[in-house]
């Protein structure tokens, strides 16, 4: 799936974020404004709509071209990572439904490894 495909059905499912995403060409921005909403929805722990994202990623992983699921990587699980809500990770990724949960902690490792690489130069 590319991302035009990918962001059409993200705005059927959240249309609150419409105006968001077409604001940005780019498919990284784009995935970052929907991380923006997932961090939302941790701050104001609404897990309802919080389900209703990871539900939205699990549903779309098996279909994403390497540019989206990069893009899901280094915007949507890198905002997750490094974001306000950083420190409850543990918590909210056994929220995550399986593969968005392993794509998450892969991505983790990989992301701590290379924070490592560097910081041991």
């Amino acid at each position: 799936m590319t991302g035009h495909k990918y962001f059409d059905s993200l705005i059927d499912v959240f249309p609150t974020l419409k105006t968001d995403i077409v604001e940005d060409d780019s498919i990284y921005f784009r995935m970052e404004r929907f991380a923006n909403y997932t961090n939302e929805q941790i701050k104001s722990k609404n897990l309802t709509e919080l389900n209703r994202c990871f539900d939205f990623q699990e549903s779309q992983l098996d279909t994403m071209d390497s540019d989206l699921e990069n893009a899901l990587l280094v915007s949507y699980c890198e905002a997750l990572l490094l974001g306000e809500y950083a420190n409850e990770m543990d918590v909210i990724v056994k929220l995550m439904p399986p593969k968005l949960k392993l794509k998450f902690m892969e991505y983790e490792v990989y992301y701590h490894n290379l924070f490592n690489s560097y910081s041991d130069k």
